[in-house]
């Protein structure tokens, strides 16, 4: 594994650097020649170098602390998210850097890269069982129309800005374990696993906001698990880790209003929403006759009878 150490930030992630010798103490075969006068044999030696990594020290992300936390960045052409990714910072603003993306991931230095945020995300979106699409329509169902947190399993990002037709930072609120509104900056102060911290510069109501969307929509696929594995008379055992992030917090809240949805219930929502954006792109969004026709498409779907009701 090839490691830049031309850079000081980075010897801070290794430690007990270590260059061990070692003699041969086999007799070594002579080789079949005559020796020079006067020539001596030389010992023969040979190293090996190891190193041990530590644990990442706890990092403070800010506007501030930007160049230092670049500085210790590693350089990649492509980077892939995984469960481990908490927030991707899009830096295409910043004037003294060629690099347009920052990724953070738990257990490693930062990586930084000259894609921009919404080539990674779509590569990430891509190799999830439902890409961010499917996501925005469920969402829409439930009245989400804008930044819509992509919730995928356990792993939920959510867009700082609108992320439709641009780059745009995500925060990933599956390692979100508490959040501190800073009133003077309309900010708040986000707390990750592992100790790192974000200063994340959005109001309490519009974090709030993102968390109460966050958990419906991962109630909502729960359930739609559950039914599934239901149908085959299986158990579901929910994962949790070891601390609850903030989003399982708040599905567990007495005071947190579950969306019930079956299956059947959640197919037509995305029927209908399907074909709204058909009839916006066929007959154009002004139209005056969408309204009416949206309205008898949606109630001859809800009111569907079907074989399990009769």
């Amino acid at each position: 594994m090839k490691e830049d150490f031309d850079c000081n930030h980075h010897k801070e992630y290794y430690n007990n650097l270590r260059t061990t010798y070692y003699q041969f103490n086999k007799k070594i075969a002579t080789p079949n020649y005559t020796p020079l006068q006067n020539e001596n044999s030389d010992s023969h030696y040979y190293y090996e170098t190891s190193f041990t990594r530590i644990p990442i020290k706890p990092l403070l992300i800010t506007d501030k602390t930007l160049s230092a936390l670049l500085a210790i960045s590693f350089e990649h052409s492509h980077i892939l998210l995984n469960e481990n990714t908490y927030y991707i910072k899009d830096i295409r603003d910043v004037k003294d850097t060629l690099f347009n993306t920052i990724v953070f991931q738990l257990g490693t230095p930062p990586l930084k890269t000259k894609e921009n945020s919404r080539t990674i995300m779509n590569r990430y979106f891509s190799k999830r069982p439902l890409n961010y699409q499917t996501i925005q329509s469920i969402g829409k169902s439930l009245g989400f129309h804008h930044r819509c947190p992509f919730v995928s399993g356990y792993q939920i990002f959510v867009p700082e800005k609108g992320s439709s037709n641009d780059s745009t930072s995500w925060y990933g609120l599956h390692h979100v374990l508490d959040a501190v509104e800073d009133k003077k900056e309309n900010s708040m102060h986000v707390y990750f696993r592992d100790g790192h911290e974000l200063k994340l510069f959005i109001s309490a109501r519009s974090f709030n906001e993102q968390v109460e969307r966050s958990a419906k929509l991962s109630f909502l696929q729960q359930n739609v698990i559950d039914d599934i594995i239901g149908l085959l008379h299986f158990t579901h055992t929910p994962h949790f880790t070891d601390e609850l992030n903030i989003v399982q917090r708040r599905v567990k809240a007495s005071t947190f209003l579950s969306v019930l949805s079956p299956i059947e219930t959640l197919i037509n929502y995305l029927t209908i929403y399907r074909a709204n954006e058909s009839l916006e792109t066929i007959l154009g969004e002004g139209n005056p006759y969408i309204d009416e026709i949206r309205e008898d498409f949606s109630l001859s779907l809800k009111f569907k009878p079907t074989y399990f009701h009769d």
